[in-house]
């Protein structure tokens, strides 16, 4: 295969049918087309449009990389396969019916404690995705971004197809309802869509979603958590506010008829029917149910209300805790070397100034000395010290105030200490 002369690389987040369909557009082709005549191998199956974001066949990304020249790892994640693990297990079926619900949403809580959740049997279930395959993908836009977007550079990004985030990161208003084709923006649901700010929570908790997805770790006020945990946390927060207020004790329920109350949205997003999992509610449901968690999550985190689950600390500070001031450190001890070192140099200096005190300090350094050799040997080191020579006695006899008598000073000096 050769480089396409002309290939307008991916924009951020976008999802891979709506690249395909800006590739197409710019050779005057269907996605049907560039796919059969330009990436797919000769008899090749062309795949389900409806998988294309779920999970490509494993011949288009390389094919992609190799027209585009854009890294096959960037072209992974403008799907959904590309994702996993972190915004769902597995794409393969369960091994166990039920393992799947099981794992990402009851293994941990947030707002409940774990007797407070009814148990649930989902088998078949992915996270995020719709329970019903022929429900297509949600076709979600910012009005700003498409509103302001040049000629063939706008497109539906992947998450925006998910009921995942209700609002644009860039612009912080509200994604809105459009029709659309094979990954191509057709038309908005209502004529007179304008941009909406998007509540202060909601923008709070979009915005950690999508930099998780971006950078791979979402700040949390105790802690920064990897952007798996975060997607587990929030899709357990949406499962406990389906819990009907009639399997909750007095406190929870007391905290989510709070959190209904200032989402401005009726309990449990007005299910009154069975119990079914997020995936397979419609988009409204979804939507009041997201805007929940987010009242949720700012309530917790603002302390306004209690949660009880094993992730809730995550969303509240750390507690200041008292430090104690500590035990001061034990007291050195004595160096009889140092202070031994410091009193002759005391007495060093003393002696160049005091003729008195280096006569002592003579002295006193050869008391037990009965050698005149070794006595000049200290008396050299003193004047080597700077103790002027005529300071000193200049014998050990007159260092000890004896009479030098007709012998040696070492002899007298013996003779006078033992008669």
């Amino acid at each position: 295969m050769t480089r396409w002369p002309l290939h307008p690389p991916p924009g951020e987040g976008e999802a891979l049918t709506s690249w395909l369909n800006r590739l197409a557009e710019v050779y005057g082709l269907s996605v049907d087309d560039l796919l059969r005549h330009n990436l797919a191998a000769p008899g090749a199956d062309l795949p389900n449009q409806q998988t294309l974001d779920l999970d490509p066949p494993p011949w288009l990304l390389p094919a992609l990389a190799e027209r585009t020249g854009t890294p096959l790892d960037r072209l992974r994640r403008m799907t959904i396969a590309g994702w996993v693990p972190w915004l769902l297990d597995s794409l393969d079926p369960e091994p166990v019916p039920g393992a799947a619900f099981d794992t990402y949403v009851r293994q941990d809580s947030v707002l409940l404690t774990a007797t407070e959740r009814p148990g649930r049997q989902v088998p078949g279930w992915r996270a995020w995705l719709p329970t019903d395959p022929k429900r297509g993908p949600l076709r979600r836009a910012c009005p700003t971004c498409q509103g302001t977007a040049a000629d063939g550079t706008f497109g539906f990004t992947l998450v925006s197809q998910l009921p995942l985030t209700l609002s644009c990161p860039q612009h912080s208003c509200r994604l809105e309802a459009a029709f659309g084709g094979l990954g191509a923006f057709v038309a908005w649901e209502k004529p007179d869509t304008r941009p909406r700010p998007a509540p202060a929570p909601v923008v709070a908790m979009d915005a950690r979603t999508h930099q998780g997805l971006r950078t791979g770790a979402v700040p949390l006020p105790r802690r920064p958590v990897h952007a798996g945990v975060w997607l587990r946390l929030l899709r357990t927060l949406i499962d406990e506010l389906s819990t009907p207020l009639s399997a909750l004790g007095t406190g929870s329920r007391r905290t989510m008829k709070l959190i209904w109350e200032i989402a401005g949205q009726p309990p449990r997003a007005g299910i009154t029917g069975p119990w079914r999992p997020y995936e397979a509610l419609p988009w409204p449901a979804q939507q009041m149910l997201l805007e929940a968690a987010a009242t949720a999550l700012h309530l917790i985190e603002t302390g306004e209300a209690t949660a009880h689950g094993t992730l809730a600390p995550l969303l509240t500070p750390a507690p200041r805790r008292h430090v104690p001031a500590g035990t001061p450190p034990p007291p050195r001890g004595r160096d009889y070397w140092q202070e031994a070192r410091d009193a002759i140099e005391q007495a060093v200096a003393l002696a160049r100034h005091d003729p008195a005190a280096a006569h002592q300090l003579l002295s006193t350094l050869t008391a037990l000395t009965g050698s005149e050799t070794a006595f000049h040997r200290v008396r050299d080191d003193l004047i080597a010290l700077g103790v002027p020579a005529h300071h000193l006695p200049r014998t050990l006899a007159e260092a000890e105030g004896k009479p030098n008598l007709e012998r040696p000073p070492h002899v007298c000096h013996f003779l006078n200490k033992h008669p």
